[in-house]
């Protein structure tokens, strides 16, 4: 067996370890009514998803689904708690349009640098995380306080004015309601706060090494967007002051 063959399959197999810790419900309850704290080791082990995606050992669907079991074994309370929300969140304020944001740095206890950062964003009542689509990374985000109302879109194509996009996700979001996109699928959203109302993002760029730049983001003028026979959107590409001015 070569060593790069053995190198792979032994990857196979610690990333299939990994995602078999994550998938028993059971497990999670038992984790939840812990008084131990389980940040750390949601720290660690979201960590370790995302250097496997990084390593394309791992899929971006994959990615989703680890992370959505990772949320589920730790405790809003131990989050908002961790992340110094209250403090944090009154820092920060509210922007008069768009969102104001909070840097969070977390410690799995190595001091190591992760492969994924976060921030807090806040969202004033009636203000937005203005509609937009990505490229070379993904995102998950966990409302901490309020609601929103939450719409998704998958990126089918894209030029240098407009996106082909098609809807997925059209909800209202509260504390503990987990959302994510992917490189494609789920990869526009766009969030209205019907209430004053913060998320934590758990971001990670780069994830396309033969992309110029690490990540782009592309803001869309969704009600400009004209509509295709099979339900399809053409949302026309626009700059990030004029997205605000309409959408923030």
């Amino acid at each position: 067996m070569t060593s790069t063959r053995r190198e792979t399959l032994i990857q196979m197999s610690a990333v299939t370890a990994l995602l078999g810790t994550l998938i028993h419900p059971a497990q999670a309850a038992t984790r939840r009514g812990s008084a131990a704290r389980e940040l750390p080791d949601w720290v660690r082990k979201t960590d370790e998803l995302t250097a496997f995606l990084r390593a394309e050992s791992l899929s971006v669907a994959d990615w989703r689904t680890g992370l959505d079991q990772l949320f589920a074994q730790v405790s809003l309370d131990d989050i908002l708690r961790d992340t110094d929300f209250t403090a944090r969140s009154e820092a920060a304020g509210f922007a008069e349009k768009g969102v104001a944001t909070a840097n969070i740095k977390w410690d799995d206890g190595t001091n190591r640098r992760l492969s994924f950062f976060s921030k807090i964003f806040a969202i004033g009542k009636g203000r937005a995380i203005i509609p937009h689509g990505h490229a070379g990374m993904v995102s998950a985000h966990l409302p901490l306080s309020g609601a929103m109302h939450l719409r998704q879109y998958d990126q089918l194509e894209r030029n240098e004015t407009a996106l082909r996009i098609r809807p997925t996700v059209d909800r209202e979001v509260r504390p503990g309601d987990l959302s994510s996109i992917g490189m494609e699928a789920d990869n526009i959203h766009w969030f209205v706060a019907t209430e004053p109302a913060h998320t934590l993002d758990t971001i990670v760029t780069g994830v396309d090494e033969s992309a110029a730049q690490a990540f782009d983001i592309f803001n869309l003028d969704m009600d400009e967007a004209s509509r295709e026979p099979n339900g399809d959107l053409i949302a026309p590409r626009m700059g990030v002051a004029e997205a605000l001015a309409k959408y923030g």
